[in-house]
């Protein structure tokens, strides 16, 4: 706009080009960059050749009078590329940004009516798609990503006007009514709508509402509603959010109360299951409140937990409206320690409006204060990244109709075992849950595009959240490069945490891993790394032994203890595995710390585990066998004992695709061709013992 006249910029690609540079403003604009968006398929020869064009056509509609580029006042050139100036007073998409930021601070700070104010402020600010929808520029992943910010706003919005805003309630269902016709798939979207039809007095067009998606769901999709819609409808019918339209609103939060939780994560996906679990959790309408309850959302570096605890807590915020508390333990921090309990529980008094010197109050007395201070509310406390049960205790609370979420990378049973917590363990994506992530991150259409190499890179990623992020966002930063060559760079072992890492160690997989080893004890340490030696992911307990070198009960304590920390998962009664990511991280760590020769000894005793738990197994399943003399075993091989011929049968069915591996590899034993010729002998007889 030029006053109140409306520019023509020209052709769709000059005015793609345009939105390309509000994007990137106040950054530059790279020729490159220009060029692989503007042209989807290979571009011509001329392609930089018409970008100058263009831009030249931008200046002149920007600036008519302009009679030099030297001395262009907006669009300018910049090292390999063009920028545009402008700022929050001269770009929508700038002050869109600014005041959602502030929103979001505000909801930090506890200023939930100031945050709704400011998140309908932005949203006002939204006309529609960057560039024309349809078109094949508009599939670009920089101009879907920014298509999903606005819903991420809106979905913010809506939380924050239906807890402390309703007057605003009818202008954010409007946008509502926009993000879903752009996003008719999106339960949470959906989820919002309801419970504002509802809050509003209409329940009927809500119930229809929900009835709606869930059709569309189910003929589209072949799936059902997922938890968070099934909740809003739960909610509904049971009248927990909706009223009669002569009944008072919901009174806003008073003044100071906290509502601290992080935004809710954009790109949500999948956990069905495991939602399904903690909104069990709640008592239904009607029921007595139960007891003080505390749920651990427990798993392995970078499985999710902090997402999920966070969504479920905006999920069930309505339930607490004394506030929502956010405390950041800092259990397994990069940089900072653990956060001292007493330190933590000054933190919530002083969210709490208990704003007193606590400092000189002994431990007694100020678990006394924090008792006091949460009798009659009813409270959500998050305690994300608990180092261990002893620091979370001292904030538990002990009144009943709170709810305590607590994250861990330890197991935290002994919080089940003296505060009857539930105990959630949360395991990596399956390959459904995964593709979605995916295809929140990348677009619907790159995904179905490339599909075959989206399966691939989520199984490379072992359906870890944060990998898949990572890489997600990999291709998003290189959106020339196909998901294949991604998945290609996956599969090699050694380059595989390089390409799920950076600088950032919130978003380094690897520096993820580290922050878990570094909690170990020296002896489960050197275990860990040790098993990254394995050829399976897979093993039993006493090959852990016998890879180790140490006693069983010593091997069973650095076992439990790297299972304490979710490095290591019981997949049967003494038989283990690994996440393959994790072994990834062993194999670094061993090459880096351990000695040429420790590492030989180590795959020595191994072999010489499997050949002596081989040549027992062939004894009790084959009468008539040659005899194969072995030499006694070195110092630390603990074969595999077993209680007959069936124990010994189900073992080797158990090895059935390590066993040929070995035999394939003996050729690499460091000893010499007697006794290679004696270790195949030995298993290719177990093997033949054996049809599977």
């Amino acid at each position: 706009m030029r006053g109140d006249t409306e520019i023509d910029l020209g052709p769709p690609k000059r005015l793609a080009l345009l939105a390309l540079l509000l994007l990137r403003a106040p950054g530059p604009l790279t020729l490159s960059e220009a060029v692989d968006i503007l042209w989807d398929d290979e571009p011509p020869t001329s392609a930089v050749n018409v970008v100058h064009r263009h831009v030249g056509a931008l200046r002149r509609t920007l600036e008519p009078q302009l009679r030099s580029r030297t001395n262009a006042a907006h669009l300018v050139r910049a090292a390999d590329g063009y920028r545009l100036l402008v700022d929050t007073s001269t770009s929508d998409l700038l002050r869109f940004r600014d005041l959602r930021a502030q929103a979001q601070l505000a909801v930090k700070t506890g200023a939930p009516a100031q945050a709704a104010e400011d998140y309908v402020e932005a949203l006002r600010l939204w006309r529609g798609p960057v560039v024309a929808a349809g078109t094949t520029v508009a599939r670009h992943p920089v101009f879907v990503s920014v298509g999903h910010e606005f819903v991420a706003t809106v979905k913010e919005a809506a939380d924050a006007v239906l807890t402390a805003a309703p007057d605003l309630t009818e202008e954010v269902l409007t946008v509502l009514r926009r993000a879903v016709d752009s996003h008719p798939f999106d339960e949470a979207l959906h989820s919002r709508m309801i419970a504002a039809l509802s809050i509003t007095g209409r329940q009927v067009e809500a119930l229809l509402q929900f009835e709606s998606i869930r059709g569309a769901l189910a003929e589209e999709l072949g799936v059902e509603p997922g938890p968070e819609l099934r909740a809003a409808q739960q909610h509904l019918l049971q009248g927990r959010v909706s009223r009669n339209p002569d009944t008072p609103a919901p009174r806003p939060l008073e003044a100071g109360t906290p509502v601290q939780l992080p935004a809710d994560c954009v790109s949500f996906a999948g956990r069905q299951q495991a939602l399904d679990h903690c909104l069990k959790l709640l008592p239904l309408q009607g029921e007595s409140r139960p007891p003080t309850l505390t749920a651990a959302i427990c798993g392995m570096a970078g499985v999710g937990k902090t997402t999920l605890a966070v969504h479920w807590g905006h999920m069930v915020a309505e339930h607490f409206p004394d506030g929502q508390i956010y405390v950041d333990l800092q259990g397994h921090h990069s940089s900072q320690a653990p956060r001292n309990p007493a330190e933590a529980v000054t933190e919530v008094l002083g969210a709490l409006g208990v704003a007193n010197d606590h400092s000189h109050l002994s431990a007694a007395a100020l678990s006394a204060a924090y008792r006091s201070a949460l009798v009659g509310r009813r409270l959500l406390l998050v305690l994300d990244d608990a180092e261990d049960c002893e620091q979370v205790r001292p904030l538990l609370p002990a009144t009943p109709g709170c709810l305590a979420i607590v994250t861990s990378r330890r197991r935290l049973e002994g919080l089940a075992v003296t505060d009857n917590a539930r105990i959630i363990t949360l395991d990596p994506m399956n390959r459904e849950e995964g593709l979605e992530l995916l295809d929140r991150r990348l677009g619907t259409d790159r995904i179905r595009a490339e599909h075959a190499a989206a399966v691939e890179i989520v199984e490379l990623c072992g359906g870890l959240p944060l990998a898949l992020a990572v890489a997600a966002t990999r291709s998003l930063v290189q959106p020339h490069f196909p998901l294949a060559s991604l998945a290609t760079r996956l599969q090699n072992t050694d380059d595989c945490l390089d390409v799920l890492s950076s600088h950032d160690a919130r978003a380094s997989t690897r520096s993820s891993f580290h922050r878990s080893y570094e909690a170990l004890s020296s002896s489960a340490a050197r275990l860990f790394r040790l098993l990254s030696l394995h050829p399976s992911r897979d093993i039993t307990l006493p090959a852990v032994a016998s890879l180790a070198g140490t006693e069983l009960r010593r091997t069973r304590l650095d076992v439990a203890e790297l299972m304490d920390h979710y490095l290591l998962v019981e997949l049967s009664a003494d038989r283990y595995t690994c996440h393959e990511l994790l072994r990834a991280h062993a194999r670094e760590m061993s090459t880096l710390l351990d000695s040429p020769d420790a590492r030989s000894e180590a795959l020595s005793r191994m072999f010489e585990h499997y050949l002596y738990s081989a040549d027992a197994a062939t004894e009790l399943l084959v009468s008539h066998r040659s005899t194969v003399v072995l030499p006694p075993p070195r110092p630390g091989v603990r074969p595999q004992h077993f209680n007959g011929p069936a124990d010994a049968a189900e073992w080797i069915v158990a090895e059935q695709y390590l066993l040929p591996e070995l035999v394939r590899s003996i050729g690499h034993y460091p000893h010499g061709e007697t006794f290679r010729r004696q270790l195949t002998s030995a298993l290719a007889m177990c093997l033949d013992s054996t049809d599977f």
